[in-house]
Formats: structure tokens, C-alpha cells, sequence
């Protein structure tokens, strides 16, 4: 495989060229911010490409001079920036994501898989588990742009025969992130108080979350990728890390239980709290993604704490400040 990966400088982009490189293929990062210090050493089998979605003609050069035959769609802007500046949001990732698209299909590329979100649900929800058919009805500026995204590629699989595949992923937890969004408390809560500092929570403290650690995330966009396309049925997945989710109370303890001295609190957001409880209040079936390709996450909430601070050690080491 010679994939190119936007937002490939992101922890998901990243451990996902990881990922590949490990299984023998080569993964293209194409991002505004500069890769992780381990994959720009290696620039032979992670080449990258300093650039927005949003330049087209760029985006077609890319495709066709590293002769790309699977795109992983990840980068674009996340759910507060894209609340506070929708009209940057609408450039970033419904443009944008249209323009991916189309270089893709005048690039000769085969296969493109786009990195959703749950945030596709929102409003008028039934009180049963949300399923891959559930009503997609975001509440969110960027909901809204991931079914623009979703409904692009199903036109491109049934119009230009491209094998597209999505997965809606929940809010992912790992290490150094740093752009604030409606569920980061699920990084923050874990990382500032390995960090020694104290972090208030914006929601309540039964709020549920749906969460994925950003290792079992990349790993669930990689098997589905390579899973044959006889298999691919559903087309655009669910996926889950914790089910049931666990509260925002249920991460305290689970965190105090690695760093007893934690200082952490809670300082309730009401429309942040609002709009997570709307997705949170109700189980996640990715039954269909377990069914068509095998997905089951690795990680259990202590578990992930535990990798999470290993991590965080070690890009603390390769930054140099620890």
C-alpha cells in the first residue's frame, strides 16, 4: 500500500503511519504542522507534504507524484474551532474534503477511507442504541461538515466506482493534545495531573462520553482499510472503545487510582454538557463493524491510563523536556 494520510502529523495520523510502516507499507503525511521526530527521521517511508486540503491543485500533485493508492482522510478542523469559526470550518473540512475527493479521483486513487465522527448525531434521537442507521441530525458546525463528508464519498463509490470507507469515531483520548474540543476533559483529566497541574471538568460529573484510546482509533482505521471489499457492506461504521461509556465521575476515580494526588474537579459547561449528553446518554452499537471486519478495541479505562502516561513519558522525551 502507498497511502497518503492527511492530518498525518495528528497522534491518530501519526500512530496510524506508524501502523502501516510496520506492516510493510508506506504512509505519506500531509499536514500544516511538522510530523512527530520519529517519522520525520525516516522520510523515505513517511514523506511529508507541508500543505492545507484546501489547496487543490496541490492536492492533485501529491496523489499522483507518490503514486498514491489509498488515502486516509483525517485532517480538518475539530468541533470548538469549527463552533467559533464555521465559515473556516466550512473551507477546511467540507471544501476540503471535497477537494480530497476529487484529487483522488483524478489521481487514479482506488481507495479512500474518511475518518467521521459520532458527532453526525445529535438531535431527535430514539431512546435505543445509536446504530450505523440512526438518524444523522448534528447539532454541531462540525457534525454537520463530517455527513457532508460521508454522503461525498458514498456519491463517489456509486458515481466513479471509488471504494470508499468511513468510521465514525468517538472522542479519542491520547497524549499532547492541544486543541481544545467539546470532550478534550477525556485527555486533559488524565494528562494534566501526570503533569503535576490541577484541570476542572466542563461537564457534569455523570456526564457520559463515548471515547476511543487514539491507539485502538488508528488501528480500527487500518483493518478497515484492509479488510477485503467483498466485506465492506455497511460502508461507513460505527466504532466504540468503552461500552458502557464511562462518566466523567467513573474517569476520576479511574485517574486518581494511577496518581492519587490529583487535583481534579468539576466545573460544569451547560451547553458543552448539553450537547455530549445527547450522543452519551445512549449505548454505541458498532455490532457491524465486528461483524463485517473483526473490530474489537485493546484497551480497558486502566489500561488506557496506563498507556497513556507511558506515552506521554516518552513524547516528553522526544521533545526534549523531560
Amino acid at each position: 500500500m502507498k497511502a497518503l494520510i492527511t492530518g498525518g502529523s495528528g497522534f491518530i495520523g501519526a500512530q496510524l503511519a506508524r501502523l502501516l510502516a510496520k506492516a510493510g507499507h508506506r504512509a505519506a503525511l500531509l499536514d500544516l504542522a511538522p510530523p512527530p521526530p520519529d517519522l520525520a527521521k525516516d522520510p523515505q517511508t513517511h514523506p511529508f507534504v507541508r500543505a492545507s486540503v484546501t489547496n487543490f491543485p496541490l492536492m492533485i500533485d501529491t496523489l499522483r507524484s507518490l503514486q498514491v493508492d489509498t488515502v486516509f482522510h483525517l485532517g480538518g478542523m475539530l468541533s470548538m474551532p469549527c463552533e467559533r469559526d464555521p465559515w473556516s470550518a466550512f473551507e477546511v473540512n467540507v471544501s476540503g474534503t471535497y477537494h480530497v475527493l476529487e484529487a483522488a479521483r483524478l489521481a487514479g486513487v482506488g481507495r479512500f477511507i474518511l475518518s467521521s465522527s459520532i458527532a453526525v448525531y445529535g438531535e431527535d434521537l430514539p431512546p435505543a442504541p445509536i446504530n450505523d442507521d440512526s438518524l444523522q441530525r448534528p447539532s454541531s458546525m462540525y457534525g454537520t461538515s463530517k455527513v457532508f463528508g460521508e454522503l461525498m464519498g458514498r456519491f463517489y463509490a456509486r458515481r466513479f466506482g471509488l471504494d470508499f470507507r468511513g468510521l465514525r469515531i468517538p472522542s479519542v483520548v491520547g497524549p499532547g493534545s492541544k486543541v481544545p474540543h467539546m470532550s478534550i476533559y477525556n485527555c486533559w483529566a488524565i494528562e494534566r495531573p501526570l503533569l503535576g497541574e490541577p484541570y476542572d471538568i466542563l461537564v457534569e460529573p455523570a456526564t457520559r462520553c463515548p471515547t476511543i484510546y487514539y491507539k485502538d482509533a488508528a488501528r480500527a482505521l487500518m483493518e478497515m482499510a484492509m479488510a477485503p471489499v467483498q466485506r465492506i457492506k455497511t460502508k461507513v461504521y460505527n466504532i466504540n472503545g468503552f461500552n458502557p461509556a464511562y462518566s466523567a465521575d467513573e474517569l476520576v476515580e479511574a485517574v486518581r487510582g494511577l496518581v492519587p494526588e490529583a487535583r481534579l474537579g468539576f466545573t460544569p459547561d451547560p451547553e458543552i454538557t448539553t450537547l455530549i449528553q445527547a450522543i452519551g446518554s445512549r449505548p454505541l452499537d458498532d455490532g457491524h463493524a465486528r461483524q463485517e471486519w473483526g473490530w474489537r478495541p485493546g484497551y480497558d479505562l486502566p489500561g488506557m491510563i496506563e498507556d497513556f502516561k507511558r506515552e506521554l513519558a516518552r513524547l516528553g522525551q522526544a521533545n526534549g523536556t523531560a
